[in-house]
């Protein structure tokens, strides 16, 4: 996902293009790429499945050819098999392999002007009588090409303009021999108004679908930004503000979560319930801000002294914390404990009345299986017990639970 300042600046580059009033139909080079990338596999397989149809028809049409006779129809199967037919396979070919935009264009106008040619070429061939014919049907053709051929706008234009320069010279030229007359004139301008029209509708689709495409541009960007704001906004809600850690609100979730995974998978789950010792007499003999710098000096130490990845460090409420340990037994538990308590010795942070930090911990572990029953209350309640004892006795200790609840292992 792009970073939310590249998100901006391309959400801008939209809007201008958007805010166009002479809108082109052609985009910023980056803007372009992405339409070509997010339209063109779709645009090449219509413009294949339109080459083949207009094939389809051609060769359907060889039936007419052979009603005018066979000297019309012998060339018409000729340069249908031997020049038409390749040629469209060839373009069809081309059209499905990576190369650049500009030889998909001739690959897609190739067999159409090729036929466009065939047709008047034809035309010339059967005399004044059916002439008429011909002409009107590479009309038929050059409008259809123009309008439903999904080729991009200026290919078209391109297309068209070749197409009707082969029309024009085929249809103009005057030729001896087997050829008839000249196609009149007003007919070669009945084609090239008929164009027209539908040049301008390829034009208006071709707009339309280049303002469908930023909209939904615009769209997934501000999409993506909403769900990037909420996502913010959710880890936020679950983050404890002085610490950094999570705080209650996540733990509450996420061992309610565990414990259902650990009764159904019937495995183990361990909980610490830590106590910084004295954390009163610390704040009042070296004030709030020392007694801040401590919290957040623990909760770092907590999180670096579990398993990372594994374990979850949670705070409970003022000085107290929670650690949630997944797959861990009570040895897992003891040992993860003591660590713990360790690197909060070790650290030597400034207590009360010349002391360091330590802290007391009260650890549980249940395994789910036949029979097991217990919540995550039960299991803080439990690990809260834990470490009523190990401030009983003492503090700057673990201790582990070791009563039954209701035939759990512990």
């Amino acid at each position: 996902m792009a970073s939310a300042d590249s998100r901006a600046i391309e959400l801008a580059a939209i809007e201008r293009e958007l805010g166009h009033t002479g809108y082109e139909l052609r985009f910023a080079p980056r803007l372009e790429a992405a339409y070509q990338a997010a339209r063109g596999p779709d645009r090449t397989r219509a413009i294949t499945r339109y080459l083949l149809i207009y094939l389809a028809a051609k060769i359907l049409f060889l039936f007419c050819n052979l009603r005018i006779g066979t000297h019309v129809f012998g060339v018409a199967i000729f340069l249908r098999l031997a020049i038409v037919l390749p040629l469209t396979l060839l373009s069809i070919y081309l059209l499905r392999r990576p190369l650049p935009a500009w030889v998909h264009g001739i690959a897609a106008f190739s067999p159409l002007v090729a036929e466009t040619a065939l047709v008047l070429l034809l035309g010339r061939l059967s005399g004044g009588v059916f002439t008429d014919r011909y002409v009107f049907a590479a009309a038929i053709g050059v409008f259809a090409q123009t309008l439903l051929m999904r080729a991009p706008f200026r290919h078209t234009v391109v297309g068209l303009a070749a197409t009707l320069c082969v029309f024009c010279t085929i249809g103009l030229i005057p030729w001896h021999g087997h050829f008839g007359a000249a196609v009149p004139i007003e007919q070669l301008i009945f084609v090239v108004g008929l164009s027209l029209p539908a040049l301008y509708e390829r034009h208006a689709r071709e707009r339309a679908g280049r303002r469908d495409f930023l909209q939904s541009e615009t769209n997934r960007l501000r999409l993506e930004d909403i769900l990037r704001m909420n996502a913010h906004l959710e880890r936020l809600s679950s983050i404890d503000g002085l610490t950094g850690i999570f705080n209650r609100r996540y733990l509450d979730a996420a061992l309610q979560r565990l414990c259902s995974i650990a009764l159904q998978k019937e495995r183990w789950i361990g909980v610490l319930m830590i106590d910084i010792d004295h954390f009163k007499s610390l704040n009042d003999t070296a004030g709030h801000q020392h007694g801040d710098f401590c919290l957040e000096q623990v909760a770092q130490l907590l999180q670096q002294s579990v398993r990372a990845g594994v374990d979850t460090v949670a705070r409970y409420g003022g000085e107290e914390f929670v650690a949630i340990l997944p797959d861990a037994n009570a040895d897992d538990a003891l040992t993860i404990a003591e660590r713990v308590r360790r690197a909060v010795e070790d650290a030597g942070l400034a207590g009360a009345m010349g002391t360091v930090v330590t802290i007391s911990t009260g650890a549980a572990a249940f395994r789910g299986g036949p029979g097991a029953q217990f919540t995550a209350v039960e299991l803080i309640a439990t690990a809260d017990e834990a470490l009523y004892q190990a401030k009983q006795s003492g503090r700057n200790r673990v201790v582990t639970a070791r009563a039954s609840l209701q035939g759990v292992s512990l």
